[in-house]
């Protein structure tokens, strides 16, 4: 990535428009001179570099020791994430770091030869511990020097606030030299652009604060990378929701798939269930869905009934809106979610659809097989499902059957021993769901742990 002269017309800063760089014209010498075309003041040009968009990796840096310590939680990464991923702009890293000097440089050094561009969150304040300023300069090779200007422009939105500066905010005038200053105007940190000094990259420097953090990511900063990247694309985001079959299960059947490029494929886990996750990256959104869907024809051909829905779609929806669909009630015996199965049709407004819910008395029960079964059988309504779920028995297993009218949509499988915590409540309640929606579907292959 090396510098590239701008042209007329293009961006660079003047010490005198300090808070946002001003239209330049070259200096009709041909040197590395412009001409702001506000103040009329020569400026001399360092670095500007214009990328291939489909080049352009980000890192993001988070800094600030209340994050290594769990004081607060990291929203700001989320929103770099969500906010380059829809300009189609690749984040490959994230780094979390604390309030020290030599580890922040240390970081942002490591970022620049890997990185074309670098975000920091954090730092950018007046009290001491804030040194992102500092550490931005040493890792870019930059003087860090003062500026009157952001000094004056720091005061006067303190005199807009109604209040006074204190001598410390001086500290927020000093700025990695040949720095852009990027204006803030939902507090007074001053934010800044600066490139290395080597040419690898440049490193833009946010606040952590999140509400201004919002306004200078989606309002500043993000119309520079689409300039610099000679324009946006877009990332489109399939997510196929599979349930009752283990992540490992997942990857034994997709793995080599997950080795391409564009569109890529992933794995996200929740308690009995595994998302997987489809991105590609096009110029337009009907060029992101054309890649996708021929990756997505190949996930269903390879996990079939193992795919419930798509998007947010929840298990519980899914088997609300089938029952509802072929006119099905269900019953329910559930001794070990303590009514969980039932909330979650409710909560889904799917509560019309549970026929009723009853305990199981186990006492005496030799095979608990056959007990699941009958209780399942005792409670299927005519015109609809019978669920059992039922246990812990000796050494905690669980048993779960469903019943229905068709020969084809009866089944009866052990689980995994039973411990006495809501994550294991929740895979109950997933596989449950799971059995009576493969039930309906007339498709009782019993689902993999």
């Amino acid at each position: 990535m090396s510098p590239a002269r701008v042209g007329a017309g293009e961006i660079l800063n003047c010490e005198c428009c300090v808070w946002m760089a001003q239209l330049i014209t070259p200096c009709v010498s041909g040197c590395n001179s412009y001409l702001c075309e506000t103040s009329k003041h020569n400026i001399e040009f360092h670095y500007v570099q214009k990328m291939s968009g489909g080049d352009m990796q980000a890192e993001i840096v988070m800094i600030g020791t209340e994050l290594l310590l769990g004081e607060i939680v990291d929203t700001n990464a989320t929103m770099f994430a969500k906010a380059l991923r829809d300009i189609g702009m690749d984040l490959l890293y994230k780094t979390t770091v604390g309030d020290n000097e030599d580890r922040i440089a240390g970081v942002l050094n490591i970022a620049l030869d890997r990185s074309d561009v670098i975000l920091t969150s954090g730092g950018i304040g007046p009290t001491v511990d804030d040194m992102t300023r500092k550490c931005v300069a040493r890792a870019t090779g930059r003087k860090l020097v003062y500026s009157k200007v952001l000094e004056n422009q720091i005061a006067s939105r303190f005199r807009n606030f109604g209040r006074e500066m204190a001598d410390n905010n001086k500290r927020q005038a000093y700025i990695p030299e040949g720095a852009m200053p990027l204006e803030n105007p939902r507090g007074t940190a001053p934010c800044f652009l600066s490139e290395d000094a080597q040419g690898r990259g440049c490193v833009i420097s946010l606040p952590g604060v999140p509400r201004e953090l919002d306004y200078m990511l989606h309002k500043v900063v993000i119309p520079i990378l689409i300039d610099r990247m000679g324009g946006s694309k877009i990332t489109k985001v399939r997510v196929l929701r599979t349930c009752a079959v283990g992540e490992s299960n997942i990857d034994r059947t997709i793995g080599d798939l997950m080795t391409e490029s564009n569109p890529t494929v992933g794995l996200a886990a929740h308690a009995g269930q595994t998302d997987v996750r489809v991105a590609a990256k096009a110029d337009t959104e009907e060029d992101a869905d054309a890649l996708i869907a021929p990756m997505e024809a190949e996930l269903r051909k390879r996990l079939g009934v193992a795919i419930y829905g798509t998007g947010k779609e929840t298990v519980a929806e899914v088997v609300g809106d089938l029952l509802r669909e072929k006119g099905l009630k269900i019953g329910v015996v559930d001794t070990l979610t303590d009514g969980q199965i039932v909330r979650e049709f409710e909560e889904n407004g799917a509560g019309d659809v549970v026929a009723t819910q009853r305990d199981a008395n186990m006492d005496g029960q030799d095979d608990p097989r056959a007990l699941t079964e009958a209780m399942a059988q005792e409670v299927a309504p005519e015109d609809g499902v019978g669920l059992a779920i039922v246990g812990p028995y000796e050494g905690g297993a669980t048993f779960m059957a469903v019943y229905g009218s068709d020969p084809q949509a009866r089944t009866c499988i052990a689980s995994r021993r039973f411990q006495d915590s809501d994550h294991i409540r929740r895979w109950l309640v997933i596989q449950g769901l799971d059995l009576v929606r493969r039930a309906v579907l007339g498709k009782l292959a019993s689902p993999a742990d």
